[in-house]
């Protein structure tokens, strides 16, 4: 009888411990989450992740988002995150969300970590892209982002591969001068015509010693008269209106304008990605919200979820 009151008791004690245990457990948990974050550098997670918070409390690291983003531009945080080790993240300047359709991050979500009623990308809110650095905008100076990147090619040709980025270039050029300036591409390339179809023949004819009467080129072009619009040019969701242009000032130089980031921006990091200046002057302060736009996510049909 003796032998089995010592049973239950055991039995009594290994469960409570257990409560007691998980109890504590849990409460250190919840407790810790908000302690370790703010130690952390705060990360630009990807569309649909719910509050910080919550975020970590609910992935589960299984890495699901990276496997199917078509760009392959998350990435998992390293021991440096604390509690936050394994979750998904976006490095802008390495490569931002091009808000792909469907959102493949958002359905691949086995938790709902990444919020499943968030159906368009226009509707994330990951973050606010600021023009950080002023001095340095392009726009602000007035100055062309094809002409700045052909002058950093002559002025440090050691950075980089040179010959991707100079044909990278003439390909934009293509697209973006007018019919008579065309002509004179054709000329210098001995191209019949510039076209769609004809343009990786035009690109695999650029040489490096095309660099000076390029610079030339464009210099003379139409193109110089326009600032830099790479920001809102690449931007994914363009159509609604992410970047304004305004006047600088009254006595600005001609062609600047200052790129006045909107509402409808929803921090992807695409623009820092492609900002032409060796350091990013529009950059994305994550997990930003704009004070008074609605919190919570749109689904499909426009209701609030």
């Amino acid at each position: 009888m003796a032998q089995a009151e010592k049973k239950i008791s055991r039995r009594r004690f290994l469960k409570a411990s257990t409560f007691v245990a998980t109890g504590a457990a849990l409460t250190y948990g919840a407790v810790s989450v908000p302690l370790l974050r703010k130690k952390n550098k705060v990360l630009l997670r990807p569309p649909g992740a719910l509050d910080e918070d919550l975020f970590l409390a609910s992935c589960i690291k299984c890495g699901q988002c990276l496997q199917v983003c078509p760009p392959q531009v998350i990435h998992l945080a390293d021991i440096d995150q604390g509690f936050g080790i394994g979750t998904p993240y976006i490095i802008p300047r390495r490569g931002g969300c091009i808000l792909c359709s469907g959102l493949p991050c958002v359905l691949a979500c086995p938790t709902g970590a990444l919020n499943h009623h968030l159906s368009l990308g226009k509707d994330a809110e990951m973050g606010i892209a600021v023009v950080s650095s002023p001095s340095t905008c392009l726009a602000m100076l007035g100055k062309n982002d094809l002409l700045f990147r052909l002058e950093q090619l002559q002025q440090h040709p050691e950075k980089g591969d040179i010959v991707t980025e100079l044909r990278d270039i003439v390909a934009r050029l293509a697209g973006r001068i007018s019919p008579a300036e065309k002509t004179k591409l054709q000329e210098r390339f001995s191209m019949p015509e510039i076209s769609e179809s004809t343009l990786p023949q035009l690109i695999a004819k650029v040489k490096l010693s095309d660099l000076d009467w390029l610079i030339a080129f464009v210099t003379g072009s139409s193109l110089a008269q326009s600032g830099c619009r790479v920001c809102l040019d690449e931007c994914p969701i363009r159509d609604e209106k992410t970047i304004v242009f305004e006047p600088k000032s009254e006595t600005q130089e001609k062609g600047a304008f200052f790129p006045v980031v909107q509402t409808s921006c929803v921090g992807c990091g695409v623009c820092e990605e492609k900002c032409p200046t060796p350091v990013a002057s529009i950059t994305i302060s994550p997990q930003k919200k704009w004070p008074g736009k609605n919190k919570d996510h749109v689904g499909e049909g426009g209701q609030s979820t």
